[in-house]
């Protein structure tokens, strides 16, 4: 029934702004970052779509699945999408449209993997995850990609590590906000919206209701459910996560 909510929309619906694409991974506080972009008087969109972009026309079709999720009329300045999954394409010459504003969101591996079991295994969500070795080969090679992409996407994108839109909220939305030319500074505190904390829309968990950041692990994680992660596990994944970092570091600048 999700897929079908947004795959219903009109196939093209045009748009003479601009659209922003949050490039990440799962469980990255990528819904907690596009509720917040969402909510802002210029920016349309808040889910993920789970569309490939090889052009112009597929941009259209994000701007038809956008209003439909949002129930807006019309599009504001900015039009946004998040692609978490490598079966979710952009082409090079979409990540290097002028219209397009690209900001790569990047979380360390030990609390993506364990984040990923908790939800996936420990949880009710379904989802292609059923143990630490599948976590892990999602989690590099979603980031070889986010590697991939950022080499093509070049100055013009933004990176911001996930630590920092929670311990360093005001400074990383400022920049934020002065990277996309808001007239309305972003806010910490966000709409809730129709699909808000549903699967497959994004994060399922109820933190995402609260309409605010919640700055406390502790109050974050009380609703995980533990899985073990084995050593080299963890290992692999926060070598992946350093080359990532690093490369992310020599072609882009922080948000």
């Amino acid at each position: 029934m999700a897929y079908d909510v947004l795959h219903r929309a009109p196939s093209l619906s045009r748009h003479s702004g601009g659209y922003i694409f949050v490039v990440s991974h799962m469980r990255s506080f990528s819904t907690l970052l596009c509720h917040i972009l969402g909510s802002n008087s210029e920016i349309s969109g808040y889910v993920e779509t789970h569309l490939s972009y090889l052009g112009r026309i597929d941009l259209n079709r994000l701007t038809a699945m956008v209003r439909e999720t949002t129930g807006d009329p019309a599009s504001r300045k900015y039009v946004l999408d998040k692609v978490l999954h490598n079966y979710a394409y952009i082409a090079p010459d979409v990540l290097r449209r002028p219209n397009v504003k690209v900001l790569f969101l990047l979380r360390n591996a030990a609390d993506t993997l364990r984040s990923i079991l908790s939800l996936f295994v420990g949880g009710d969500t379904n989802g292609p995850i059923s143990n630490p070795e599948q976590a892990l080969d999602y989690y590099v090679t979603r980031l070889q990609t986010i590697e991939e992409y950022s080499a093509q996407a070049g100055a013009e994108a933004k990176f911001l590590e996930s630590e920092r839109l929670i311990e360093d909220t005001d400074a990383d939305l400022e920049g934020l906000s002065v990277w996309l030319g808001l007239s309305e500074r972003l806010s910490a505190n966000y709409r809730t919206f129709k699909f808000t904390g549903l699967d497959y829309f994004g994060d399922p968990s109820p933190n995402i209701k609260s309409g605010q950041i919640v700055a406390s692990a502790e109050i974050r994680h009380r609703n995980d459910v533990p899985v073990p992660v084995p050593g080299t596990i963890l290992r692999r994944g926060s070598e992946a996560y350093a080359a990532c970092r690093g490369t992310l570091l020599r072609n882009q600048s922080r948000a």
